[in-house]
């Protein structure tokens, strides 16, 4: 691969209130965002403008053709009413936007990975650190689950936890409407303090629908931009160590007829440790040249995978298991206006049973291979340092083990390696 300190594709760029980057996407996925709440994908895509414009014209417009009440009443069986409820003067341009934005994600959605397929092959330089009086942004990695479930209790906290300022305020801002016109909180009260009764004609259908997806959608937002950003800080460490120990290599040959060199091993996850340990072995003496960072694979496929790569095997179910959740949600809300339990119970029942259905019919689908669940940490750096006396030894060994090495070995001269015959 070539490397270019101002390359035409970059994969990701630090700005004061958003980190921007090209990823994979399964257009096939992002479709069904638009088609859950038309500009959702397009905020996937970080096409921000064009999401922003279209998940405002799908509140609006939305609202004033009663959409989603005609939903819930053909959910519920009576399509007369729904008949009744949806306004054909704003319905026909409804339709027209909500296809558009289906097909233009999906469009959209095959031309980036085509671009993030010229960016890993260019293999550019960048930044991953700003430092602004508005504060500090830089790629970092992050807990996928923890990302998911900020978003499950407040939309947008997710994306705040993913330093995507912008997208995290505009989802904390709408959030707070729905749960004002909706009056969730109310018919949660209502329910808590055994008045069940109550909360059907507590809550109003019409912005109360708008919540499944909403929810759904920053979950998803958030689970996979945590795992983009683990990806991306994988590749940048990986630049920053061939870069910095490009030159290490000529320690090996210096031994060539000579005495054989003694070995630290240790082996890290990709993490900001590795760079400390790095730094601080050089700090106390250790010159670059005797340290040798090896770059392992954890997995037997490709190194470029185009769509779906993620870095981690149950993620893909995941993904799936949250866009039925959603879709189950919306039709457990519907149906709960003439059951018992009402909206909100019947909502939380269908979304656990889609979400459980779909996680496990996508995890038996993988071909048992890929089922195989591994270690959640294996070793992804292995660093070899160079040393002359045991303190030295003892020194780098301390090093390893204080900024969280997985394993750490010595290989000295006694190793049957190295005084195998020379061939």
């Amino acid at each position: 691969m070539s490397h270019h300190s101002n390359p035409r594709w970059p994969l990701v760029s630090i700005r004061r209130f958003d980190i921007v980057y090209l990823q994979r996407q399964n257009p096939y996925m992002v479709a069904w965002w638009s088609a859950s709440f038309p500009g959702f994908s397009h905020l996937l895509l970080y096409k921000n403008s064009i999401g922003i414009i279209l998940t405002l014209s799908e509140v609006f417009i939305n609202s004033f053709a009663s959409i989603n009440i005609g939903m819930v009443y053909s959910f519920c069986g009576n399509f007369e009413m729904a008949k009744q409820a949806v306004q054909p003067l704003w319905a026909f341009g409804y339709m027209i936007i909500y296809l558009f934005a289906i097909w233009d994600s999906y469009r959209c959605a095959l031309e980036m990975n085509k671009q993030y397929e010229l960016a890993v092959l260019e293999n550019g330089r960048v930044s991953n650190y700003l430092l602004k009086s508005t504060g500090i942004q830089y790629i970092e990695k992050k807990h996928p689950l923890a990302a998911a479930a900020c978003s499950f209790f407040f939309p947008g906290l997710g994306q705040l936890y993913n330093k995507h300022i912008w997208l995290g305020f505009y989802g904390i801002f709408w959030w707070w409407f729905y749960l004002t016109f909706s009056h969730t909180y109310e018919a949660v009260l209502a329910f808590l303090t055994h008045n069940g009764h109550l909360v059907k004609s507590i809550l109003h259908p019409q912005w109360l629908m708008f919540m499944p997806s909403v929810i759904g959608g920053a979950m998803y937002h958030a689970y996979t931009s945590s795992i983009e950003q683990n990806r991306l800080f994988r590749t940048l460490q990986r630049q920053y160590l061939t870069d910095r120990y490009d030159n290490s290599q000529c320690v090996l040959s210096g031994f060539s007829g000579g005495e054989q060199p003694l070995w630290i091993v240790g082996t890290f996850e990709h993490s900001i440790e590795v760079e400390q340990a790095l730094s601080n072995l050089e700090h106390s003496g250790i010159d670059k040249s005797r340290i040798i960072p090896v770059l392992m694979d954890t997995d037997s496929s490709p190194a470029i995978r185009f769509t779906n790569q993620r870095y981690d095997q149950m993620s893909r179910p995941i993904e799936i298991g949250i866009a039925c959740a959603t879709a189950a949600s919306v039709i457990g809300i519907s149906v709960g206006f003439i059951l018992e339990w009402g909206p909100i119970i019947w909502g939380i029942v269908y979304a656990i049973g889609g979400f459980t259905a779909a996680f496990a019919v996508s995890y038996l689908l993988k071909p048992k291979q890929q089922r195989t669940r591994k270690s959640d940490k294996l070793p992804e750096v292995t660093v070899l340092v160079q040393y002359d006396k045991e303190e030295e030894a003892s020194s780098i060994k301390a090093i390893l083990w204080q900024y969280n090495a997985l394993t750490v070995g010595k290989l000295n001269n006694n190793h049957p390696v190295l005084n195998s015959p020379a061939r």
